[in-house]
């Protein structure tokens, strides 16, 4: 008898587990989206923000706040939000409250290519990245004569001064000639840097930095009107 009333015990305990859990579903698919809340990762970059997310998703109907749970459509949030031109990774979520949170991460640009017929941003997979209307970056600008292959020898270039603190400092600009070489243009000092096609780039900033710790302590800064990096083994310097 007593383990007939254990049995039947379990099976009540069950049976009212269970049907907790469907009034618990049923009472979260119920309930409205009161909080909304846009996350943007910290960046020294501002291009996308809480107003421009919000008026996005409104724009498409997807905006979460007054809806039901089950009417936040959060994977059609997510791929709308992910194919801004500047967002690089989005997350969309919801809690047991129905409200809706999504966390994004923005492209960072390392280079902005400003021509006389294009300007747009290289981001630092080496890809195509749009300028922005609410925020410009300070970056790196490559000007001239500028033909832009994704992930080529130019951005092989500007990623290396991006990933050297010292160089980011001291090199504000890059400017293709028509033959194809490439001038630099440095922030302090008033020579303009040859360096030639953008190959052995580690080896010309070596030698480069060279040249600052020794020709120019000796020289000062302001002696020189061109620094040419282009020939192997050594540095040519043009006095003014």
């Amino acid at each position: 008898m007593k383990k007939v009333f254990s049995i039947l015990s379990w099976f009540i305990l069950i049976a009212v587990i269970i049907l907790l859990m469907a009034f618990s579903v049923k009472k979260q698919k119920a309930v409205d989206c009161k909080v909304f809340e846009v996350v943007v990762a910290q960046s020294e970059n501002h291009f996308v923000n809480e107003k421009i997310i919000n008026n996005l998703l409104r724009d498409k109907n997807l905006h979460p706040l007054g809806k039901k749970k089950t009417k936040v459509a959060i994977d059609e949030m997510e791929r709308i939000i992910a194919n801004h031109a500047l967002v690089k990774e989005v997350n969309a979520y919801s809690d047991i409250a129905g409200n809706v949170a999504v966390e994004i991460v923005q492209k960072r640009p390392i280079a902005r290519i400003s021509t006389a017929i294009n300007s747009f941003y290289i981001d630092e997979d080496g890809k195509r990245m749009s300028l922005s209307a609410v925020f410009t970056a300070r970056t790196l600008v490559i000007s001239g004569n500028v033909n832009f292959t994704e992930k080529g020898a130019l951005f092989s270039l500007a990623r290396f001064i991006d990933e050297h603190p010292f160089w980011k400092a001291q090199i504000m600009q890059i400017h293709e000639e028509v033959n194809g070489d490439l001038t630099l243009i440095p922030r302090v000092g008033y020579q303009q840097i040859v360096f030639g096609k953008a190959v052995n780039i580690e080896e010309k900033f070596r030698k480069l930095k060279l040249f600052y710790k020794k020709g120019i302590l000796e020289e000062g800064w302001n002696n020189y009107s061109q620094i040419n990096l282009k020939f192997k083994n050594q540095i040519v310097c043009t006095k003014k």
